[in-house]
């Protein structure tokens, strides 16, 4: 929650370790497992159509764009199972828009299980990849009006449709579809997105960590067949990857990030009456990451401000939905269960089923974790409750030290993290982790640069370790916005705001101690009585740390032999801030949104 303003408001909007996987992961549009899961009922009888038709080859075309360059395309038609000729329609279009070159549609992709229900798929190639002419960027308006004329063709131009259009993918072809929503303009032929395996803040979330750049797209670019137009020595997307890495100004949070801010795209989104199902994974590149896109949805269509929390008593709409599971990214997504979510939600809004999905009061689906049950909600968090421990000589306490005492890491480029660790007693009550984590460290510095990460965790009694969230902050990047944080009951700290920009950044006074507030990932999950809290902190991400970071040179330089002091004495007392509530908080959900592991 942001600091209260006329009423008291809450605020709060493993994983891959290298980036091999990464780059793999996202190729995951065209896998899956069969997976026997139940499917969501709502509050109606309606049930999804079974497969009634086969599907055609696909059929190869382009579509030109407003400045000439021509965008691949490949179409695949229902056809009758038992001659093989096209039904006779017309269907409602479902695209998708892949920069990995158009795929074709066979049994393991998303595309057949909804041709066969009785829709049109097309699957375009992005600008600057596969056969398509131009130039690769990331992301972006350009994508967005490409995105747009290839709604408008296969509305208007394509045959066998009846003029309505959705849009299907996940990862980079779930990110296209928000710029594609909002160049779309009102009284489009595009009814429906689902943006599925997204994020929210590209800065924030995958390009860089606590302000540190990573390799996320240099990764991409390497999995991405190049166009026979596009220049990887020119084109812009090359022009993100070398400025990243030689501290450029795309390495900060500056005006060309702010522009692929998916949350800043709502108003035009919302504008457009595009509803939109989004889903992502608390294992995924960047875990829990629609959860912004939904806090911004819900508060662009009250006309809230964007970035403010979904509390209880706040208005929301079943036209933005959001769906977080304990998967990995792109898990189970083109398997049955969560395939026939997407088709409910394209059933409402492209052939007006009577499903019911859309009349909810919460539309947002989290799997709590350690419970293993599906919860429904309107806010984000759940509470607004929250819980202070204090670092001390290896624990965790509710009281602040007492006695003078500091703990040491060094930073090294050539060896392992070095790593502090601090646990509290067994609790008494079972909590609910609810969003996520502020620590705030008091730490002297021998350079004029610092690299802290953070994990928390929870100690089963039999000592098992279970990773829950991580983040970590570049020292001379710790500059707070408080308008922008998030803050929970009695003004705690429980999500900090950093700029990330050129300006904002301030070298560390060496020798002098210096606050920094690491913001850690959200979470749900249920903490029985008896286990144990646990706080780590590393002089840099450890191996487990959700995505690798990769210093500029000059960052390098700065951090090079230093030695980190963490004070926990009365005067600098360390401290984490927990968003813990009581697990009453939490409503399970009558639904099943998607596997359970």
């Amino acid at each position: 929650m942001k600091k209260p303003k006329a009423r008291d408001r809450t605020k709060l909007p493993h994983r891959m370790s290298v980036l091999s996987s990464a780059s793999a992961v996202l190729l995951l549009v065209a896998a899956g497992r069969t997976a026997a899961t139940a499917l969501p009922t709502h509050a109606t009888n309606w049930q999804p159509p079974t497969a009634s038709y086969a599907t055609s080859a696909p059929v190869h075309t382009t579509v030109t764009m407003d400045d000439g360059v021509k965008i691949a395309v490949e179409v695949v038609y229902p056809t009758a199972p038992s001659t093989g000729a096209r039904a006779s329609g017309p269907f409602p279009v479902l695209l998708t828009q892949n920069p990995y070159g158009a795929q074709r549609s066979d049994p393991t992709d998303s595309g057949t299980y909804f041709v066969r229900r009785g829709y049109i798929y097309v699957a375009s190639a992005v600008r600057g990849t596969g056969d398509s002419g131009g130039q690769v960027d990331w992301f972006g308006d350009r994508q967005g009006k490409d995105g747009a004329a290839l709604v408008d063709w296969a509305a208007h131009t394509l045959s066998g449709s009846n003029g309505k259009v959705g849009l299907d993918g996940c990862s980079y072809l779930g990110v296209d579809q928000w710029f594609t929503a909002a160049a779309v303009g009102k009284n489009s032929p595009l009814k429906v997105i689902t943006p599925f395996c997204t994020d929210s803040d590209f800065y924030n979330d995958l390009t860089a960590n606590g302000g540190i750049p990573t390799p996320f797209v240099a990764g991409i670019a390497q999995a991405e067949p190049r166009g026979p137009e596009d220049d990887p020595a020119t084109d812009s997307q090359s022009v993100t990857i070398a400025q990243q890495a030689t501290g450029g100004s795309r390495s900060y949070d500056d005006a060309y990030w702010q522009s692929l801010n998916v949350q800043k795209l709502m108003p035009r989104i919302v504008g457009n009456n595009i509803p939109a199902l989004t889903e992502a994974g608390w294992n995924d590149l960047f875990p829990g990451g629609n959860l912004g896109a939904y806090v911004s949805a819900q508060n662009a269509y009250y006309h809230r401000p964007l970035t403010d929390p979904i509390s209880s008593d706040d208005p929301v709409t079943g036209r933005y939905q959001a769906i977080v599971g304990p998967w990995t990214h792109g898990e189970h997504v083109n398997e049955e269960a969560l395939q026939a979510i997407r088709l409910e939600w394209f059933e409402t809004w492209l052939k007006n089923a009577p499903t019911g999905m859309a009349n909810t009061s919460k539309p947002l689906h989290l799997f709590e974790n350690g419970a293993n049950t599906w919860v429904d909600s309107a806010a984000w968090p759940l509470s607004s409750d929250t819980r202070t421990y204090y670092l001390g000589n290896g624990s965790l306490t509710p009281g602040k030290p007492t006695d003078q005492g500091t703990d040491s890491l060094s930073w090294s480029a050539a060896t392992a993290a070095d790593t502090l660790t601090y646990t509290t007693a067994p609790l008494t009550k079972s909590a609910l982790l609810d969003g996520p984590t502020d620590i705030t460290l008091y730490a002297k510095s021998t350079p004029p640069e610092t690299e802290l990460s953070a994990k928390l965790s929870i100690v089963a009694p039999d000592g098992t370790v279970t990773k829950q969230a991580d983040g970590i902050l570049l020292g001379s990047q710790r500059a707070v916005d408080s308008q922008e944080s998030w803050y929970g009951d009695n003004g705690t700290l429980i999500k900090p705001s950093h700029p990330f920009t050129q300006a904002s950044q301030h070298p560390v006074t060496p020798g002098q101690t210096t606050r920094y507030d690491i913001s850690l990932l959200s979470n749900l999950t249920k903490i029985p009585a008896g286990y144990r809290i646990q706080i780590s902190i590393n002089s840099q991400p450890p191996a487990d740390f959700h995505f690798p970071v990769a210093p500029t040179p000059q960052e390098l330089v700065n951090l090079a032999g230093g030695t980190y002091t963490v004070e926990r004495s009365p005067q600098s007392a360390s401290f984490v801030n927990l968003p813990l509530t009581t697990p009453s908080s939490a409503t399970p959900s009558s639904d099943n949104w998607g596997p359970s592991s």
